[in-house]
């Protein structure tokens, strides 16, 4: 009597003991996070716009987006204050500025206004203080020329904002 392996049923094993050998460490997720088995919470403080700069509730998306942006991507619990992991920040620039300048004429003109989101990021990590950091991350995104600094449409800062706390996930919980 001959047994017969097929290639299905090789992959099946392996898959199977790959879920075993990640699942049972506790440390890493298939959402890209490596977060140790006993950090079970993080506290996002209010992200403060002292840039005097932007819409008058960007102070609410941005602290709104990082909220749900950890809420969605990892099994932390999000607290108000006092979390394993802490997340405190200020909005250090929202600007417009020129760029992709072109030539008419006699005169150098913008074709694309370039917007720079900039939060300054305090991060702690009460279980392992080594990860602590204190660090500038910015973000930027071009509009047509005529665009002003008032009229940005809210999903295009949801937008902007979104890649701004993707960045900062993956430096603090997926250590990228």
């Amino acid at each position: 009597m001959t047994s017969k392996i097929n290639g299905r049923s090789i992959l099946y094993t392996l898959s199977l003991l790959l879920l075993l050998v990640c699942g049972g460490c506790g440390v890493y997720s298939f959402s890209g996070t490596s977060i140790s088995p006993d950090i079970k919470t993080i506290s996002i403080q209010t992200i403060e716009n002292s840039s005097g700069e932007g819409p008058a509730n960007l102070t609410q998306v941005v602290t709104d987006n990082f909220k749900n942006y950890f809420r969605r991507n990892s099994n932390l619990t999000v607290l108000q204050s006092n979390g394993d992991l802490q997340l405190e920040g200020q909005i250090v620039s929202f600007t417009l500025t020129p760029a992709a300048i072109q030539r008419e004429g006699l005169e150098d003109k913008a074709g694309l206004n370039r917007l720079t989101l900039g939060v300054q990021i305090h991060y702690t990590n009460t279980k392992n203080p080594e990860e602590n950091f204190d660090r500038l991350f910015t973000m930027t995104q071009d509009f047509k020329q005529n665009v002003d600094i008032t009229q940005i449409p809210t999903n295009d800062i949801n937008e902007l904002t979104e890649r701004l706390v993707t960045d900062v996930f993956n430096k603090t919980v997926a250590n990228w």
